[in-house]
């Protein structure tokens, strides 16, 4: 589409970039913009500020049904569901909806790779940015729109896809208007996000849609069960299947800095897609080497004068990625869990849980999992907010243990996202490593 001079809506702003870059796009291009957004203009100040001076309209606080029927295009923030009222309306009213990434992706002329997955996506792209110097983008909050003018001759593009936006990209796929990934990467598959997809099978399903855009090359883990059944019966016609092995790398990982063996599993599959990409091998392993913990995934984010580290895993918001984050640091460990409710089964973390130094439950599913460490034979604490759980850990843990924030659960019944979450932690942390602090740390 012609964007010049049409009546396009950006529904739903969000604060994690895209619809800000979406409306910048699209002004650029001569369109005519609405931004749009159920929340109120100060819960979205920064986003706001960031179209500062722009000739786009805002309707903020609440959707109006003229601003999805009566325009020419719907630009969909990722987090709305299909479902919606909104999202409906538009459809039945003939309207063309799109998305930040697919916009991007139908200007995209650099061949690149995409990875999505349960979790694990982000260390994944960024080491397989790292290891091609490539540029990275997607579920990042750094859009593929802003990241086009810096995509030049001979570049190379990683997208990290979240279900939400592959979700997207399946109308916009079907019409015929998306390039061709080089390489798409799987990290692993379990249930998550079911209240937003409805049932396993469309989360999963959203997952593997990324293989219709025809990959000449798909990465998996050795030995993962969901996607040893689901991912062959699905190849395009002439993709290469490549199983990445942690025991065998295919280059040499053992300078990796990352904790936990879930992250050498990560590398192996980054490694694995850097060469099918044309990446040498000695880069990929210096890359590798070279890797730090992304921000909110296993961070140690200060050591207060005890010895004690504080690790930062927020973006841990299910059991499985608790349980291997409990397994990546030493021991003893007292770990901070719970937050609002996705509908997780705790037991088996529960049993794992029990055996920590300590466990402190907080949050909306606080019984839930405490109930799950009992059952196990521990005695967990339960704490009514946030700064209390943090105390009680801090008091709980011996010198030269750590304090883990890997929650196994969402964010929203406290903070707005998993970023807030552990901004917060951070925040403690380093308060209790300063000198001048209590000196109980």
């Amino acid at each position: 589409m012609n964007l010049a001079g049409k009546r396009v809506t950006v529904l739903g702003l969000g604060g994690f970039g895209g619809g800000a870059a979406a409306a910048r796009f699209l002004v650029a291009q001569g369109a005519e913009v609405t931004v749009t957004d159920l929340k109120p203009r100060e819960a979205l100040a920064s986003a706001v500020a960031a179209l500062d001076g722009l000739p786009v309209r805002f309707v903020l606080g609440e959707h109006r049904l003229e601003d999805v029927t009566g325009v020419d295009l719907v630009v969909k923030n990722p987090a709305i569901p299909p479902t919606s009222e909104w999202v409906v309306a538009a459809r039945r009213a003939g309207v063309p909806i799109t998305s930040e990434l697919a916009l991007g992706l139908e200007r995209l002329e650099a061949p690149f790779a995409m990875v999505t997955g349960s979790k694990g996506k982000s260390t994944t792209a960024g080491l397989l940015g790292a290891m091609l110097s490539a540029v990275v983008a997607g579920n990042n909050e750094r859009p593929l729109l802003d990241a086009l003018g810096r995509i030049g001759p001979g570049a190379r593009v990683v997208l990290e896809v979240s279900s939400f936006m592959a979700e997207d990209l399946i109308p916009i796929r079907a019409a015929g208007r998306l390039p061709r990934p080089r390489v798409v990467v799987f990290t692993h598959l379990e249930p998550e996000h079911l209240n937003w997809h409805g049932t396993l099978e469309a989360y999963y399903g959203a997952k593997l849609s990324l293989l219709d855009l025809g990959p000449e090359v798909v990465v998996i883990p050795e030995g993962q069960a969901e996607l040893e059944a689901l991912v062959p019966p699905r190849l395009p016609p002439g993709a290469r299947l490549v199983r990445a092995s942690a025991a065998r790398p295919a280059v040499d990982l053992s300078g990796l800095r990352l904790l936990g063996r879930h992250n050498l599993d990560n590398a192996a599959l980054a490694a694995e897609a850097a060469l099918a990409m044309g990446a040498a091998p000695d880069e990929v392993a210096r890359a590798a080497a070279a890797f730090e913990a992304l921000p909110h995934r296993l961070e140690t984010v200060a050591v207060c004068p005890r010895g004690v580290r504080f690790v930062n895993d927020s973006m841990a918001t299910t059991p499985a990625a608790a349980l291997a984050a409990l397994a990546a640091v030493p021991p003893p460990v007292v770990l901070l869990l719970g937050g609002s409710d996705k509908g997780h089964d705790f037991a088996a973390l529960g049993a794992a849980a029990a055996r920590a130094h300590a466990v402190v439950c907080l949050g909306a599913v606080r019984d839930k999992v405490a109930a799950a460490v009992e059952g196990a034979g521990g005695a967990p604490l339960r704490a009514a907010s946030f700064d209390e759980a943090f105390a009680l850990a801090v008091e709980r843990c011996p010198p030269g243990g750590a304090v883990l924030l890997s929650p196994a659960a969402a964010s929203y019944d406290m903070f707005p996202n998993f970023k807030a979450r552990g901004e917060r932690f951070r925040a403690l942390a380093t308060a209790r490593a300063l000198p001048a602090a209590t000196g109980q740390g």
